[in-house]
């Protein structure tokens, strides 16, 4: 959870305006991954459930970080289009490899990096 809330508290201090051409992809490539996190911890949250335990508060915590990061670098506005169109991404690609896989690569995926966000 700490090395997550500090991932998202670099990134925010990377997405300071003005950055030259280099750090602008940089930049693009950072607010995706961050708008990436929200999508998947709103997928988790409503898929799987039903199938292994999730820590809320870790979660929760995660996603009002990066959500609080977003707004930051580009707007409330942007972001909140930004994450409703991943979203609508993430609710495909459930849909498309079944809750069961998505979850199960979630999992694998958190816990390989070290944020506990499936309990079990």
């Amino acid at each position: 959870m700490r090395r997550a809330l500090l991932a998202a508290a670099l990134a925010a201090s990377i997405l300071a305006p003005g950055a030259a051409t280099a750090q602008d992809a940089k930049r693009t490539e950072t607010i995706d991954g961050l708008v990436r996190i929200v999508g998947a911890q709103a997928g988790i949250v409503l898929y799987c459930r039903k199938l292994y335990t999730v820590d809320d508060t870790v979660s929760e915590g995660l996603s009002r970080t990066v959500r609080r990061a977003l707004d930051s670098a580009i707007g409330r506005r942007q972001a909140k289009a930004a994450i409703a169109e991943e979203g609508q991404r993430v609710a495909r690609t459930i849909a498309e490899v079944g809750a069961d896989q998505w979850c199960a690569d979630q999992r694998d995926i958190l816990n390989t990096d070290g944020v506990r966000v499936f309990v079990d």
